[in-house]
């Protein structure tokens, strides 16, 4: 790939940072290595139901346990069939054949356990279908590309593409639900009653009390607005959403291409296998200390700016290159036959026979995986030098603030 080509001088200077990335989205430090930030879904090799399996080679669990379940509740069904069936033929034909038919069901099929609650295998079903449309299988069939040239242009226009940093931020509370609501403002209105009656006895009982001293026993409490997160009882409420971009100077193109995994099938006789999968994913490198303190200026600056209009605050950072997609399928340069199998349409044939998971490990027997990392590398050279600003402002700056504002 004219990609690996180009990039082998920047390989050595990412490599160590590149190993230890596992997400679409990372920010990273190049002086030190650090990883301030990532997020996005993981760009590994393998999908199973949790990550902590991939390490063990195991593969597909989560649709291999639909499958399964799926499986066991259709063959309940055939074995009721079975059923009426051998005590049809029981009573009325008695062949020899026919017994040892009936001898084999009854121990194999009539062994298995029985799945018969509609609504497990209803579930079942959904979800097995919303697991094959999340796959990664699908997706890299769904963005496959015709030849390797294609994919070369493609991965030539991501680096002549800037990257856009966006931080959001979005400020809430937390308030009862209306049903909850009611209930406390009847309760509340009957602890005012209690008050009001309280306070008319005392002032029957008590014939002088001090002027200076107003009788407030039956005045209405001002509730309080920070009300605590309570799940299914409160609700969240959003007050304000704001965004903004991170304003660089300049910015270099450093993709690399990282880590290859040749095909299982055909690795020892050296053919071409039809296909290489790639996994794409987005890092932004901060060139040096005044770059950093650059963008962590900008950054606090606009948290501290839209952090505080309400009681809570959720922040997030988003990294885009303008028609970046997480995965691809290159095709090869062999024979069609190869590929005939490999398509969407082929893939949900599979699935609705229930053989998605044999699908899944011929297709990744016949791909070959490489990861390629579309590096970012942004500079401030008109930035002052300055000390690393926390988010959350001092208490001297928060009352020179509200003096401010007075």
């Amino acid at each position: 790939m004219n990609t690996a080509r180009n990039s082998f001088s920047a390989a050595t200077g990412f490599g160590r940072v590149e190993a230890s990335i596992f997400g679409e989205s990372a920010l990273i430090d190049r002086e030190t290595g650090r990883v301030y930030w990532e997020c996005g879904d993981s760009n590994t090799l393998y999908e199973s139901i949790t990550p902590k399996l991939d390490q063990y080679g195991v593969e597909h669990a989560q649709a291999t346990f639909l499958t399964i379940v799926i499986t066991l509740a259709f063959l309940s069904v055939l074995s009721g069939w079975l059923q009426r069936v051998i005590a049809y033929y029981n009573s009325s034909v008695s062949t020899r054949s026919l017994s040892l038919l009936i001898l084999l069901a009854e121990w194999t099929i009539l062994k298995l356990p029985k799945i018969e609650n509609k609504w497990l295998v209803l579930a079942s079903l959904i979800f097995y279908f919303y697991e094959s449309y999340n796959c990664s299988t699908r997706h890299f069939l769904a963005n496959a590309m015709s030849s390797s040239s294609e994919l070369d242009t493609y991965i030539d226009s991501l680096r002549n593409e800037q990257p856009i940093v966006t931080w959001k931020v979005k400020t809430f509370h937390y308030e009862l639900r209306r049903i909850f609501a009611i209930t406390t403002i009847i309760r509340s209105l009957f602890r005012s009653v209690k008050k009001t009656g309280a306070v008319q006895e005392l002032s029957t009982s008590t014939s002088a009390l001090p002027s200076s001293r107003p009788l407030d026993m039956g005045l209405p409490i001002k509730s309080a607005r920070n009300t605590p997160p309570m799940f299914l009882i409160t609700r969240k409420v959003v007050t304000n959403e704001a965004s903004a971009n991170y304003m660089y100077t300049s910015c270099n193109d450093n993709t690399i291409a990282g880590v290859w995994t040749r095909a299982q099938t055909d690795s020892d006789d050296g053919s071409i296998v039809p296909f290489t999968k790639i996994s794409l994913s987005k890092v932004l490198v901060l060139a040096d200390k005044r770059s950093r303190e650059h963008y962590f200026q900008q950054q606090s600056d606009f948290v501290t700016k839209y952090g505080r209009e309400d009681e809570f605050a959720e922040f997030s950072t988003h990294i885009d290159v303008t028609g970046y997609r997480p995965r691809l399928l290159a095709h090869n340069d062999c024979t069609q036959w190869k590929t005939r199998m490999f398509r969407t349409s082929i893939f949900w044939m599979f699935t609705c026979l229930g053989l998605t998971v044999p699908y899944r490990v011929w297709f990744k027997r016949h791909c070959d995986f490489i990861r390629v990392t579309i590096v970012k590398e942004t500079k401030a050279m008109g930035a002052t030098d300055s000390y690393l600003r926390s988010w959350f402002p001092s208490q001297g700056s928060l009352r020179f603030s509200k003096k401010k504002r007075d």
